[in-house]
């Protein structure tokens, strides 16, 4: 009886050990296995195949659209209609049409990359990992255009509009194509990084890595790394990095009342 009683428990010690061995394949990365190195670079270059293909397409069908799109969307939106734009070599119009097509494609793409590289790295992901790459990549794109278009309709104005009214009391302004180009997507990246500050802090509370009180107490570093950033590192003659730095500021305290919020609801 006594050895009946022994097999019987150590079935079903047998059983639960089973159960949760199935547990855990099912909170495991789904169809994960041993492949060999050259088969991952393998669907790593179809898949940047697919990638590339609709991409240099789209750029191709850009390109002869391209040289509208910079007047109108970009130049004459930033600058008075009477004002004309100045190319100082043969191929500088050309290099700046070209980038613009680049950037327009990749814009139009982007969400085909993302989709491919989430496809790839999928079978090696745990469920929670997978929720957390959605989590992250669609917030932080967001916040990427949000900050590109706050530089492009705020910002830009601002600087250009400031300097064309100071440099025209002293000589006449001339507009290099390129140049002018080059500070606009300098600025709409620079504000699409910094308008990740929110949602990087948030997120950083929510995953338990820092607390609300922590960026509180830290506030003052926080404030001189800005500080000494924009004026030290990236410092310009447009006063970009004076705005950069406040606002910068602006969307730190931003940040802390989102990590206040969300540090309360974990309570």
């Amino acid at each position: 009886m006594i050895k009946a009683n022994a097999e019987a428990r150590t079935k079903t010690k047998e059983k639960m050990r089973m159960t949760d061995d199935a547990a855990l394949e099912l909170d495991g990365p789904i169809g994960d296995a041993e492949i060999p190195i050259l088969e991952h670079v393998e669907e790593l270059r179809e898949r940047l195949i697919v990638f590339l293909i609709p991409f240099c397409i789209a750029t191709i069908a850009a390109y002869p659209f391209s040289n509208i799109l910079l007047r109108r969307i970009l130049f004459h939106n930033l600058f008075p209609e009477e004002m004309a734009m100045f190319v100082y070599s043969p191929m500088e119009w050309m290099s700046v049409r070209l980038l613009f097509s680049f950037l327009l494609a990749f814009s139009v793409t982007m969400p085909l990359l993302l989709f491919e590289l989430f496809a790839f790295m999928r079978p090696g992901l745990y469920p929670s990992e997978r929720k957390f790459f959605m989590m992250v990549a669609i917030p932080s794109l967001c916040c990427y255009v949000v900050g590109a278009i706050f530089a492009y309709y705020f910002v830009l104005p601002l600087i250009f509009g400031y300097l064309i009214n100071y440099s025209g009391d002293v000589a006449q302004v001339a507009l290099s194509a390129k140049r002018i180009f080059s500070i606009i997507l300098y600025t709409a990246v620079s504000f699409g990084l910094i308008f990740q500050i929110p949602f990087v802090m948030t997120l950083a509370v929510k995953l338990q890595i820092v607390t609300y009180s922590w960026l509180k107490d830290k506030r003052v570093i926080f404030y001189g790394l800005i500080i000494g950033i924009a004026f030290f590192i990236i410092a310009d003659p447009t006063g970009i990095s004076m705005i950069m730095a406040v606002v910068s500021i602006a969307l730190f305290e931003f940040g802390l009342l989102l990590s206040r919020y969300i540090g309360r609801r974990r309570k």
